[in-house]
């Protein structure tokens, strides 16, 4: 990526804070934005190398440094990174940022800045539609909740169990109804896990536990390594190993719950440092 691209990013970031603001304060917009970029430093280096100092921020705005050549970073990596921060902001503050936060950013980025941050592979339409359905779906939980609707994400309670069995093949309990129907499938170890967990108090899981849990699912195992070793994206993994659309989500939630996979988004989805320590093992 060449230097041309400083300008637009210090744009970006100006925009994010500027909107931002006029929803909730100034001080309050900078603290969200500088936990935001901290929260990010891990997985980006586009936030390793920049720097907005506490004591530049004026009037309605602040300045953006960069420690080395940001001619080195990917532009690829780096729309990643911008993309992950504007999710993260609006999320911090989606209480208060209404339907039109990523409008009001295009609005004031203006239309040359918005060809330039297309250029760079940043898709602002697709982010605004997430956030839209976003909106929409926690509207319509909350009004739920006032009416008095109770939300069971199950779908089933205890009650409806008539009977259950374990699979010695699968390592699964499978409940059933009273018509012999299967209600859902539950991996036994995780369970007794969640069980353990929620009695000590103290949530962990050590690096023999890890290659235990994945050795018996060697999928997932193999999907881990595809994405971080290849670098390639979720789709074409799962493809590359055969499987379907309930294998994969069965795989990503099994990992995001090892803490190896993290949301990045409501539908980003990437591989933790504690995943990629663990695959370079």
């Amino acid at each position: 990526m060449d230097d041309s691209y400083k300008q637009i990013i210090e744009d970006f970031l100006q925009s994010i804070y500027t909107v931002s603001s006029r929803r909730t304060s100034l001080k309050l917009a900078k603290e969200i934005l500088f936990e935001a970029i901290d929260s990010l430093q891990d997985n980006f280096l586009l936030f390793k190398k920049m720097e907005i100092k506490q004591e530049a921020v004026f009037g309605g705005g602040f300045q953006v440094n960069f420690s080395g050549d940001i001619a080195t970073l990917q532009t690829e990596d780096v729309a990643r990174a911008l993309e992950s921060l504007i999710r993260i902001v609006y999320d911090d503050i989606s209480t208060d940022s209404g339907l039109y936060f990523v409008t009001e950013i295009k609005n004031h980025l203006g239309k040359e800045s918005i060809h330039r941050i297309t250029d760079l592979g940043i898709n602002l339409d697709q982010i605004q539609s997430e956030q839209h359905f976003a909106f929409t779906r926690k509207k319509r939980k909350k009004e739920k909740m006032e009416s008095g609707e109770q939300q069971n994400p199950l779908g089933y309670t205890w009650g409806s169990v008539n009977k259950w069995n374990y699979n010695d093949k699968s390592k699964q309990v499978e409940l059933y109804d009273k018509e012999g129907k299967v209600l859902d499938k539950i991996d036994l170890q995780q369970a007794i896990q969640r069980y353990v967990e929620n009695l000590s108090g103290i949530k962990e899981t050590s690096p023999l536990e890890l290659s235990n849990l994945l050795e018996a699912h060697e999928k997932a195992y193999s999907f881990l390594k595809l994405i971080y070793h290849e670098n390639i994206d979720f789709d074409t993994a799962k493809n590359m190993l055969n499987l379907n659309e309930d294998e994969i989500t069965k795989i990503i939630k099994e990992l995001i719950e090892l803490k190896l996979l993290h949301y990045v988004s409501e539908d980003e989805i990437e591989i933790t440092e504690s995943g990629k320590e663990f695959i370079s093992e």
